[in-house]
């Protein structure tokens, strides 16, 4: 029976693979199949071909350079201008001349961005699937491929300014910054969204211009909390001053069309949609009592940190503030070596069956620059303790303090990695933004930075312990978490 079982899930596996790659292919050449109606609609007059491909708000925008000023205009082609004019044949070309090539930017669900070349035009096709037929809604353009707009133009030298400008937007919406968004969106600017209307089933799409958005962006609308301001941003391409740019936030992924406009890049054109894959798990915080949301991150050094392979264990996550304007906090690896000094005499882990994994949210080379400035930090933490003899009265009595709560002096050579307990890198953030924990703005000083904070995990996998500091200093003594480990047994 169990055999049985294990092949019919195989075969549903292998099922629903194979539908979803069929209808994969499906979409992939439908959405190639409008491009070409498109393009070919247009240099054969069949204006029933171009009717096909284009929805009626289509917004088809096209920047060009004024010879006598050398400044960028936009120009528009309506819906009815695009038919009217294929239909009287002004583009007409022979099919040998026409060199169309089409190719697929990105796909997701009902949404495509598509790069379409030829002859006389070059577009960035956005487009959306409705009623079962693929629209196309917004159309960037610029010149042919032989006669292109600007002559001296390498896409490579271009990215770091193109990724600068579409950074600046998105953070603009999502911080609530109205003046970044107006620097950077186009007075043109236009944004597409779109939905079902539910008494019809029939898909409409809505547009946001730039006053919209600014305004929007003014009155907070769209603002994330900073521990969910996190974005991954993907050129997807770039050609002639035209570039098309994917952005995945926490709920929603966004798609740019771009255009160079003298030295600046601006954002024109832009559809949005909601997260395919978004669930509710990474929304929610992490609250006592109730089960620690899992997680799998790469640990420093090598390997993976699964929280729900270590069921059956203690697990005590520790979250150092890390780096503070221009160098790395004080305090925070005082707790590491500590631990890392208990396993070796105590065997703590045995003693508590515990695992200890601290959790930074930079990258792998972060992280390497991190134990490389150890010795660095633990000097300007004896420092702190030992202040001169003639200090003022404050520096005297902060340094009593310290050596009260900080009293060991640890000795770690450089680039040393001096315990066994893993390092987790959490470079997108996808944890610390989850638990509420990442932040640029914390006790006084703008950085990329954890909230320095404990969170203790039962054999269960049930958080039965969780602390947030209010600045760096506070946090639970090692005596106090290993106390509170006996209490949980």
């Amino acid at each position: 029976m169990k055999k049985v079982f294990g092949i019919l899930l195989i075969v549903i596996s292998i099922t629903s693979f194979a539908q979803e790659t069929q209808k994969n292919k499906i979409d992939s050449s439908a959405i190639i199949q409008t491009a070409l109606d498109y393009a070919e609609g247009f240099y054969s007059g069949d204006a029933a071909r171009m009717e096909r491909a284009i929805h009626p708000d289509l917004n088809k925008v096209n920047p060009r350079t004024l010879q006598q000023s050398g400044r960028t205009i936009l120009a528009y082609n309506t819906y009815s201008g695009l038919l009217e004019n294929t239909r009287a044949k002004v583009g007409l070309l022979d099919e040998n001349k026409r060199n169309i090539s089409v190719k697929i930017l990105d796909v997701n669900n009902d949404l495509a961005n598509v790069k379409l070349t030829s002859e006389n035009f070059c577009d960035y096709l956005q487009m959306i699937k409705i009623d079962d037929q693929w629209k196309i809604v917004n159309v960037l353009w610029t010149n042919g491929i032989s006669n292109p707009r600007i002559k001296v133009f390498k896409p490579a030298d271009e990215k770091d300014a193109i990724v600068k400008s579409a950074s600046m937007f998105i953070e603009g919406i999502i911080s609530g910054d109205s003046k970044r968004v107006e620097m950077i969106a186009d007075p043109e600017f236009n944004r597409v969204t779109y939905n079902k209307v539910p008494q019809t089933g029939k898909t409409v799409i809505r547009r946001i211009r730039f006053d919209a958005i600014v305004e929007n962006t003014f009155a907070r609308i769209g603002k994330f909390d900073e521990s969910s301001r996190d974005f991954q941003l993907e050129v997807l391409d770039i050609m002639d001053g035209l570039a098309i740019v994917k952005v995945e936030t926490i709920n929603q992924l966004e798609f740019l069309q771009m255009y160079k406009n003298g030295n600046e890049w601006k954002v024109l054109n832009t559809v949005n949609i909601a997260r395919p894959d978004l669930t509710l798990a990474p929304l929610l915080p992490a609250i006592v009592g109730e089960p620690m949301p899992d997680f799998t991150l790469p640990v420093y050094g090598g390997g993976e940190f699964t929280l729900s392979k270590y069921k059956g264990k203690n697990v005590l996550l520790m979250f150092p503030r890390g780096w503070v304007v221009n160098s790395w906090c004080t305090y925070c690896p005082y707790q590491y070596l500590e631990l890392g000094e208990l396993q070796k005499e105590k065997n703590i882990r045995k003693k508590y069956d515990l695992e200890i994994a601290f959790v930074l949210p930079y990258d792998n080379e972060k992280i390497a620059d991190w134990f490389d400035k150890l010795p660095d930090v633990l000097n300007t933490l004896e420092t702190v303790k030992n202040p001169p003899a003639q200090g003022n009265p404050i520096q005297v009595e902060y340094g009593n303090w310290a050596k009260q709560h900080f009293p060991k002096k640890f000795e770690v050579k450089k680039g040393e990695i001096p315990n066994d307990i893993p390092v987790i890198i959490d470079a997108d953030r996808k944890l610390s933004n989850q638990l509420k924990l990442f932040t640029k703005f914390w006790d006084g000083v703008t950085s990329d930075q954890n909230i320095a904070s404990v969170f203790l995990i039962d054999k269960n996998g049930i958080l039965q312990f969780k602390y947030l500091g209010q600045m760096t200093e506070d946090r639970p003594s090692t005596e106090y978490i290993l106390d509170f480990l006996k209490r949980m047994d």
